[in-house]
């Protein structure tokens, strides 16, 4: 599991390797501006969030900060956490988890569309 992408130096320049020969899942999120995600957790996996635009606002455990395009937030199985978008357009992150993802290993502990939470 990388906690950290790999910086791999060339002549030409650089690139980032954020996973070599493991299972990951990867999305591209889009989130309509003012909504947010759950607060939420999961036991079985990691999540490396990539925000490719600007405008949105990261909870990991009790930190809150705004983040935007190139900010690369790591979060730890376990950890609560929410993404929120604070702009007027279309708030887009590259989510790369690692581990087993399954729907059931979701824990919500605050939602405001109404599904299910745990406290």
């Amino acid at each position: 599991m990388v906690n950290r992408p790999r910086i791999i130096e060339r002549p030409w320049g650089r690139y980032r390797e954020y996973a070599r020969n493991e299972p990951c899942t990867v999305w591209i999120v889009e989130m309509k501006p003012g909504q947010a995600g759950s607060l939420q957790s999961h036991q079985d996996f990691d999540e490396l969030w990539i925000m490719l635009t600007d405008g949105g606002q990261v909870q990991v455990a009790d930190q809150v900060r705004q983040v935007r395009a190139g900010d690369e937030i790591f979060i730890p199985r376990g950890t609560k956490h929410r993404l929120t978008n604070l702009g007027g357009d279309l708030l887009r992150m590259m989510e790369v988890a690692y581990g087993q993802v399954r729907d059931e290993d979701k824990v919500r502990y605050e939602d405001r569309y109404g599904r299910e939470t745990h406290m």
